[in-house]
């Protein structure tokens, strides 16, 4: 018999040299085997030498594999067979046997993983934490440094035995190692979910409980992580740890005594292994198919949710039980679009406003709404739910919720409401309680987004658009392009390669002069008049070729004045030469007085006056004097335009300006790209249209693949399509001053922000999660009577001379008066007793009245 330090030393020299100590290794082994045979003649006797021995064997077996080829698997079927009747120490001792030879790879996973597992049954806290951790350790260290698919493929498909075992603690802990799995990012597919939600089914309300749990968890760390994208880079900069300065590693070392150096040192080495994990974490939940919640991947989401809302309508469970499961089932119904009809009427019951928790009951039943579903079964639950909570007689807050979710339901299925119902429901944006009218302002406003013709005249507000509607029941909008490519194509048609092209434009630079309407307007007519050769000229501007093309116009303009004016009257040439020297002035950039200008803004006149004046001439109605005078002014505004046309083009196409080298970039970057496809696809620009290096009729998402710079500059047409269409709205003319455009141009972004962020909100409303604690209000909680006395008592401290006179009066500022003093004077006990009597009888007259004469006796 060998003691424990005996076992230890021999171990040791073991591990040393094997081939030396093989015969003491013998005879170790034989005494295992007899300790053996005395242990399966009494399994529950307690042995601590044999669990001495064991742990022995598990150590030196490596160094003679051998004779050690059965030993695990005589621990093994030990385990199996006697694990509910061994000695706790002794089981744990075993275990920790089978998990040392695990760990040196001695021993297969599937082989030790299903009786772990069998395990989980034993009635021992210490032994399921043992295995929990093993369990855990073991799965991620085999998929560290790739993924071990033939290993989790053969655990997840015995997991499903696991998680539906009779034992309720076996099953919980099966499916704590699941989840534990999914949270470290291990095992983040399809199967691990599903084997999850096949543990819903078990007949332990615990478990079902755990399951609704990893759902609902899921969906808080998905909206954690959408909240820290959207908020920006704080909060994730909090999260992460920061990396050691520059200082820090000089300090470690070349500052301090060498021992300060080495512990520097060390701390600078933890926190750049802090950082590195940090990051792999990161990395492991990035992008791809593992970023999707589980509720996503869930293979058969219609019968899961048909089951399990059978399970919860069968009823037994615990109320908060029956809310989990509630709300995992709307979330699965409003993700996947699923119908699963008799939901709603179940969910009817609850909607009360003195349920227990009635808001996660509304939350659970706004999210199971879509436009998938009938409004034949929502509009029961429409009306019971506004009976219940909006009514006169209802609570402030009980008035909000009603409202709020209302507000929620119309969104994703506004064809339940009826015109009616939306007209009583309005009467409340003029309530006395601030919050409830807010919440009836807000359904105000959300129909007349999405259906304006429902509200009445006054609530539609101004400019309502009358044609949005939602679509009918079952009509549904398949796309067969990408959702904005047309507005990229025309883009790149009209040659715009920049992003200063993707911008509302309306003369509002420093540059250009309050004039700069006047010309513009004038420029479209020309443009009219000289056909191709202007738009040449302002593809030739947008391309910034210099200030040679925009000063070429302007002469050649002037040439045609001189060539039309000449053989006139010399009436008609003296006004030829005014607006000739005028024309001069403008070339050469000399200012022009006021006068001059008012009195060209008095010849010019309105585009308007213009082309009446020309189709009158045209008729015939005036002499060929007025049609001499006509191509006179004609020229003159020629020249008008040629002197402000390159002021424009002069200050878009400096050669240093930030503006001018962005869109030489875009052109370059965009010719760049037009060669590398004609050069992938040599057929691809027969047939096409000129310059757009594409066949006619083919979209562009079909030709190549659209990068992230094309969807934001999508993004960016879109908002300029509807910037535009708001000033059209507001009727923003070129002769606005320049304070009034910039306010339409700022209300008009506004809207057209909003309207996008509708629009992508209405998109993916279906799949956003809804928080009880956003459908109610922020009312101030109601007070007691000793709360608000103590209230009112606080407020009158330090205001005692506001107080009422009659109080002051009654608050003695000297000493006793002569009354009190004749009170408290010491009398002899004659006197005392006189005025006892005297004021007895003072009190029995008072009470018997003026005239009672005494008692009548007969």
């Amino acid at each position: 018999m060998s003691t424990a330090a005996e076992l230890l030393a021999l171990q040791s020299n073991i591990k040393k040299d094997p081939d030396g100590y093989k015969d003491e290794f013998l005879l170790q082994y034989r005494h295992y085997q007899a300790l053996l045979e005395i242990f399966k003649l009494k399994p529950s006797k307690d042995s601590r030498e044999f669990g001495e021995v064991v742990m022995f064997m598990a150590q030196v077996s490596r160094a003679y594999p051998k004779t050690m080829a059965g030993f695990a698997a005589e621990v093994a079927g030990l385990l199996d067979t006697h694990h509910q009747e061994l000695d706790s120490t002794l089981r744990r001792t075993l275990v920790g046997a089978l998990i040392l030879m695990r760990n040196r790879a001695q021993v297969d996973a599937m082989t030790v993983l299903p009786l772990f597992f069998r395990l989980f049954r034993c009635q021992d806290k210490a032994l399921r934490q043992q295995l929990f951790r093993h369990i855990v350790s073991d799965l991620k260290a085999a998929n560290k440094k790739s993924r071990n698919e033939r290993l989790n493929r053969a655990v997840q498909n015995f997991m499903y035995t696991v998680v539906s075992d009779e034992n309720e603690a076996a099953a919980k802990r099966g499916l704590s190692v699941l989840t534990e799995m999914w949270r470290r990012h291990v095992w983040r597919d399809a199967r691990t979910v599903n084997v999850i939600s096949s543990a819903a089914f078990h007949k332990s309300p615990r478990v079902l409980l755990a399951v609704m749990k990893f759902f609902l968890g899921q969906d808080r760390e998905e909206e954690d992580g959408s909240d820290k994208e959207d908020g920006g880079g704080d909060d994730d900069e909090d999260a992460r740890p920061k990396g050691p300065s520059k200082e820090d590693v000089y300090a470690a070392y070349h500052k301090g005594t060498s021992s300060s150096k080495k512990k520097k040192q060390k701390k600078l080495k933890r926190v750049i292994e802090k950082v590195k994990k940090a990051d792999r974490r990161k990395s492991a939940a990035g992008g791809g198919a593992e970023s999707f919640a589980a509720i996503h991947l869930l293979h058969d989401p219609q019968a899961f949710a048909e089951r399990l809302f059978g399970r919860l309508s069968g009823g037994g469970e615990r109320f908060e039980t029956r809310l989990a499961v509630m709300a995992v089932v709307s979330r699965i119904i409003g993700v996947h679009k699923l119908l699963v009809l008799n939901f709603y009427p179940y969910l009817q019951k609850y909607i009360a406003p003195h349920q227990r928790d009635v808001t996660q009951v509304l939350a659970a039943l706004v999210q199971a709404v879509h436009d998938l579903v009938p409004p034949e079964s929502l509009a029961p639950v429409l009306r019971q739910l506004v009976d219940q909570f909006v009514h006169d007689k209802a609570r402030p807050e009980v008035m909000t919720v009603g409202l709020k979710t209302v507000r929620e339901l119309v969104l994703r299925c506004p064809l339940v409401m009826e015109a009616d119902l939306l007209t009583d429901l309005s009467q409340y944006k003029k309530f006395r309680e601030k919050q409830v009218a807010t919440a009836a302002r807000s359904l105000i406003g959300a129909f007349r987004d999405i259906n304006p013709e429902m509200l009445a005249k006054k609530d539609r507000g101004r400019g309502a658009d009358m044609a949005l509607k939602p679509r009918d029941y079952g009509d549904a909008r398949v796309a067969t392009r990408v959702d904005g490519a047309e507005l990229l194509e025309a883009a790149l048609a009209e040659g715009r390669t920049g992003s200063d092209g993707d911008e509302v434009d309306l003369g509002l630079d420093d540059t250009s002069s309050d004039d700069d309407d006047d010309g513009a307007g004038w420029q479209e007519v020309s443009e009219e008049e000289g056909g191709e050769g202007e738009e040449e000229s302002d593809l030739e501007s947008l391309s910034g070729e210099g200030e040679e093309g925009g000063s070429s116009d302007w002469e050649d303009v002037s040439e045609e004045g001189e060539e039309e004016a000449a053989g006139k009257g010399k009436g008609k040439g003296k006004a030829k030469a005014k607006a000739a020297a005028a024309g001069r002035k403008g070339k050469k950039g000399a200012p022009a007085s006021d006068d001059d200008e008012e009195a060209e803004e008095g010849e010019s006149g309105s585009d308007a006056d213009l082309d009446g004046e020309n189709e009158d001439e045209q008729d015939g109605s005036g002499s060929e004097d007025q049609e001499e005078e006509s191509e006179e002014e004609d020229g003159g505004r020629r020249g008008k335009k040629g002197k402000r046309e390159p002021a424009r083009a002069k200050a878009e196409a400096k050669p240093d300006s930030i503006a001018s080298l962005k869109r030489k970039l875009a052109e370059a970057k965009e010719k760049a790209a037009s060669v590398k496809r004609a050069r992938e696809e040599p057929g691809a620009e027969e047939g096409g249209e000129a310059g757009a290096g594409r066949p006619a009729g083919v979209p562009i998402e079909a030709e190549r693949f659209l990068t992230q710079e094309d969807f934001d500059r999508i993004k960016r047409l879109k908002q300029k399509s509807l910037v535009e269409a708001a000033l059209a709205k507001a009727g923003v003319t070129s002769a606005a001053s320049k304070a009034k455009k910039q306010r339409a141009l700022e209300a008009a972004e506004e809207e057209a922000t909003e309207a996008l962020a509708l629009q992508e909100r209405l998109t993916s409303i279906g799949e956003s999660k809804v928080h009880a604690a956003d459908l109610m209000g922020k009312h101030k909680a109601r007070k007691d009577k000793e709360a608000r006395l103590a209230s009112v008592l606080e407020g009158r401290e330090g205001r005692e001379k506001f107080g009422a006179r009659s109080s002051l009066k009654k608050k003695k500022t000297a000493g006793l008066s002569e009354r009190e003093k004749q009170r408290r004077k010491a009398m002899p006990m004659a006197a005392r007793v006189q005025q006892i009597r005297r004021r007895n009888a003072a009190a029995r007259g008072k009470k018997m009245g003026k005239n009672f004469k005494g008692h009548v006796r007969g």
